[in-house]
C-alpha cells in the first residue's frame, strides 16, 4: 500500500459510528451558522426602533410647529377683532369716529381674507 495516504481512512473502513459523528459535526456547524444569523437579526431589530422613534419625533415636531403657527394666527385674529369691538364702542360713545371704524373694518377684512384665501 502507498504510504502517502496513511492518515486517510478508506471508504470501506468507515464505521457507522464515524459516519454518525461526521453528520453530527456538520449539523452542529449549520446550527452555529443559523444562531449567528439570528443574533445578527436581533441586532438589526434593535436598531429599527431608533429609526421609527426618530421619524415619529420629526412628525410630532412638524405638527407642533403647525399648531404654534395656528395659535399665533388665532392670537392675531383676536387682537384684530378686539380692535374692531373697541372701534364700535368708541363710535357708540363719541358718534363720529368714522376713520377708526374704517381702519378696524379693513383690519378685520384683511384678517378674514388671509385666513380664507
Amino acid at each position: 500500500m502507498d504510504r502517502s495516504f496513511e492518515g486517510v481512512v478508506a471508504v470501506e473502513h468507515v464505521t457507522p459510528e464515524q459516519l454518525m459523528n461526521t453528520v453530527v459535526v456538520i449539523l452542529a456547524i449549520l446550527a452555529a451558522i443559523v444562531a449567528v444569523d439570528k443574533a445578527i437579526d436581533v441586532f438589526k431589530k434593535w436598531r429599527q426602533p431608533t429609526k421609527s422613534v426618530n421619524e415619529k419625533l420629526e412628525t410630532d415636531k412638524r405638527r407642533l410647529d403647525e399648531h404654534e403657527k395656528a395659535i399665533r394666527n388665532l392670537t392675531e385674529g383676536q387682537k384684530v377683532m378686539c380692535a374692531g369691538v373697541v372701534a364700535l364702542l368708541d363710535h357708540q360713545l363719541h358718534n363720529g369716529n368714522t376713520e377708526q371704524m374704517e381702519n378696524a373694518r379693513n383690519d378685520i377684512s384683511k384678517y378674514l381674507n388671509g385666513l380664507i384665501g
